[in-house]
């Protein structure tokens, strides 16, 4: 396949997409264009959590037959930016408070990436094989397409008040 991706690759080039979004929407001032990248983020998010949670962290976790404090982190934080996401959806994306939280959202996100790729996957390189990234990194794909869609018209997020 001419198209293989590794698992940790894969979940790098998210990082990036996710983190560059989030900058989008931190600097952002029109509330439609807001509006949109609140819903791709919440929309990528999705997909990049599917094929973690369904994918690569419980190989990983079996890979390491030990408990791994800082998967049960980064995990825990998953939880805590949907927290986050919940929240910014019940607001107005011209009000104070969805500005608010979208600025504390990109700092979480940097830091929880930053995590990630320091440790995860630094472990991760170390746990598997060439081969064996690009097989998770496979499944990986298939989870983030299959993942749970956001519509764009989306109730809860009001762009006038």
């Amino acid at each position: 396949m001419t198209n293989q991706i590794d698992a940790i690759e894969l979940l790098l080039r998210d990082h990036r997409l996710i983190d560059g979004l989030a900058e989008r929407l931190d600097a952002a001032d029109d509330p439609a264009e807001i509006r949109h990248l609140f819903l791709r983020i919440v929309e990528e998010l999705a997909a990049h959590e599917a094929a973690e949670h369904e994918v690569v962290f419980p190989a990983f976790r079996a890979a390491l037959e030990k408990t791994d404090d800082t998967l049960a982190q980064c995990i825990g934080e998953h939880e805590e930016l949907n927290e986050l996401l919940d929240e910014m959806r019940s607001l107005a994306p011209d009000c104070f408070g969805f500005t608010k939280r979208g600025s504390a959202l990109l700092l979480d996100v940097k830091a929880h990436f930053l995590r990630e790729e320091e440790s995860v996957f630094a472990d991760m390189r170390a746990s598997f094989s060439p081969d064996e990234l690009l097989r998770l990194g496979s499944r990986a794909l298939a989870a983030k397409q299959h993942s749970p869609a956001f519509p764009d018209d989306h109730p809860h997020i009001a762009v006038d008040r």
